[in-house]
């Protein structure tokens, strides 16, 4: 089995696992709506004609994000336990370091979306959009904006389908009136970090290239004519064809 076989292995075990006794049925089911969509394109990606998988370094990302946010659809994201397990561990509560007894279980998944999902995406992007290094990650950076900002939109929608207390429990905006947009600026955030990791990444893999064959611009400039580059000569008068003797 693959690397990324294994991977979607233990994370189909962790999602199975933690549906067995969710604090909320129904907000567990909703939460792995977008998990379902997100396997199913990987998977169809991959699988489709002339489809080749993403690098095993995005799969782990995304891997490691699934996992935060299998934690946080188990528990529902405001009652993540992390100040009992800090306490345990470390004896002391992660809530410290906030001053608030708010649950920041979801600003970090949020933060994490930026940080973990933004590679896979300036992957598919220079595949697909942008063959630039820059713009291929600009364009990642502006997808992941739009990707939190859809996720906040369908979080409204639910709101206004579900009872008042379902859906301050599926939102988990305890009491923040500003919690969408503190959410997407965390992400956005995220990604931004992201990106700089992600640009010298490719800066590195691509010197030796760069080194060997010479700057891209260099490639696509014209060539000056030359006596060393041309194939045509030109022919004295005493050696032209014809010419008197």
């Amino acid at each position: 089995m693959s690397y990324r076989g294994w991977l979607l292995l233990v994370f189909a075990l962790a999602v199975a696992a933690t549906g067995m006794a969710p604090y909320d049925r129904r907000d567990w089911s909703l939460e792995h709506v977008p998990t379902a969509a997100a396997v199913w394109f990987l998977i169809w990606y991959e699988k489709r004609p002339g489809g080749r998988p993403l690098s095993d370094g995005a799969y782990s990302l995304l891997f490691v994000f699934g996992l935060l946010h299998v934690v946080g659809a188990h528990y529902l994201y405001s009652r993540v336990p992390y100040d009992a397990w800090g306490s345990t561990l470390f004896g002391v509560a992660p809530s410290r370091w906030f001053g608030t007894d708010r649950n920041h279980y979801d600003r970090l998944v949020h933060l994490c979306f930026g940080l973990l999902v933004l590679p896979s995406i300036a992957e598919l992007v220079r595949r697909h959009v942008a063959r630039s290094r820059g713009w291929a990650i600009v364009v990642a950076i502006a997808f992941v904006g739009v990707l939190g900002k859809l996720y906040e939109l369908a979080e409204w929608w639910l709101a206004v389908a579900l009872s008042p207390e379902a859906a301050a429990a599926y939102n988990g905006q305890q009491g923040d009136p500003f919690d969408a947009q503190k959410d997407m600026a965390l992400a956005f955030a995220g990604s931004l970090i992201s990106s700089l990791f992600v640009g010298l990444r490719q800066r590195r893999r691509s010197a030796p290239v760069e080194a060997a064959e010479g700057p891209a611009w260099a490639a696509a400039a014209p060539r000056l004519r030359t006596p060393e580059n041309t194939n045509t000569s030109v022919s004295s008068p005493a050696t032209a064809p014809g010419a008197r003797r």
